[in-house]
């Protein structure tokens, strides 16, 4: 009995120990369902874009929430024998243990008014503007979000308005990036009243000829009074005022749509009329901003890959462009979201 005494304390030490699973799980938990979320996310998003290329409707889902529950039950029986003349002593015991896990996860289907809000309401100039104050490339952003600015237009890959942007839409975009590395173009952030605006401004100080020379052209690509060096940011398609920027930006359906034009689907899809010509966006851009590509087998290195009608759907992860673009795409969509589903899913964790 004596020797059985030890074991039994050991046991019900290790019991006891696991007792309290919350803490271990911590480390699986948030990371591997950040990164279940992460990717089904992007696939939902990229098979979203495929679907719109062959004339279907997107459909979205959203994690709502995450409940996860542990539970570890344990018992330990012991029993003893001493027993009479030369037999050796008796003694057994024994354990049960159950592990359960039971996690209830919750999905939320984009559709109604949170769609409208989410999907085809233009982006508002300010959340552009914000990102660009923030760090993000203005160039980049407008080649994406902005269909004009001031009336000088960009590319349309969708076959309804197919067209190749304005040589001036780029050179645009190469004098507001130059300016703003130059801290010659500003923006200021005014939120003293019930909305966020925006402002631009030109610092025209002690500035080199060259850089005077962008000043004068930008101001004439905008149509910008040359006396102003301060003018008001706004949505639109014409300036109404001499110190008036607006942008005719797009709706994530819109972006979604243009960006799904970009995929090289199969020839045999377009010979057969199952999906139109893939635009061809060399001209006035030197690079494409998003390319899709097909195979007939699961790519190994891709950045995110979805299988649909057939074929393998993927963009390259050694395409740095395709994969910002792709990842501006998830951003736009965070910022559009209606305040309902803008907290993101919630994660319970119960033990």
């Amino acid at each position: 009995m004596r020797r059985g005494i030890p074991f039994l304390l050991l046991v019900t030490l290790v019991l006891s120990g696991c007792a309290s699973v919350g803490p271990g799980t911590i480390t699986r938990d948030r990371f591997d369902y950040t990164t279940a979320i992460r990717d089904t996310e992007q696939e939902q998003l990229l098979v979203n874009i495929v679907r719109l290329r062959y004339l279907e409707a997107p459909v979205f889902l959203k994690v709502a929430s995450i409940i996860n529950q542990y539970s570890l039950e344990g018992s330990v029986s012991l029993s003893a024998m001493n027993a009479s003349g030369n037999l050796p002593d008796t003694q057994s015991i024994g354990g049960v243990g159950r592990w359960i896990d039971r996690p209830t996860i919750t999905y939320t289907p984009i559709t109604g008014r949170t769609f409208a809000q989410s999907l085809l309401i233009p982006i508002p100039p300010d959340a552009l503007l914000a990102m660009v104050h923030a760090g993000w490339s203005g160039e980049f952003l407008f080649r994406i979000a902005v269909r004009s600015v001031n009336g000088v237009e960009n590319e349309s890959a969708s076959p309804i308005s197919r067209r190749s942007a304005d040589p001036e839409f780029r050179e645009f975009l190469q004098l507001w990036d130059n300016l703003r590395k130059a801290r010659i173009l500003g923006l200021r952030r005014d939120d003293t009243g019930a909305t966020v605006k925006f402002f631009g401004y030109i610092e025209e100080s002690d500035v080199s000829d060259d850089v005077a020379k962008d000043i004068k052209r930008l101001r004439s690509l905008l149509g910008l009074d040359s006396s102003i060096s301060e003018f008001a940011i706004s949505y639109g398609l014409i300036p109404d005022e001499p110190n008036e920027i607006v942008l005719l930006t797009s709706s994530i359906m819109e972006i979604i749509s243009e960006l799904s034009w970009r995929i090289d689907v199969p020839t045999e899809h377009v010979q057969a009329s199952r999906t139109l010509s893939t635009f061809d966006s060399s001209g006035v851009f030197d690079a494409p901003i998003f390319r899709v590509h097909t195979a007939t087998e699961k790519p190994v290195d891709a950045y995110v890959a979805v299988y649909e009608r057939g074929v393998w759907f993927y963009v390259d992860d050694s395409d740095l462009i395709s994969k910002r673009t792709f990842a501006l795409l998830q951003v736009l969509l965070s910022l559009t979201e209606s305040s309902e589903g803008a907290a993101g899913p919630i994660v319970t964790i119960g033990g």
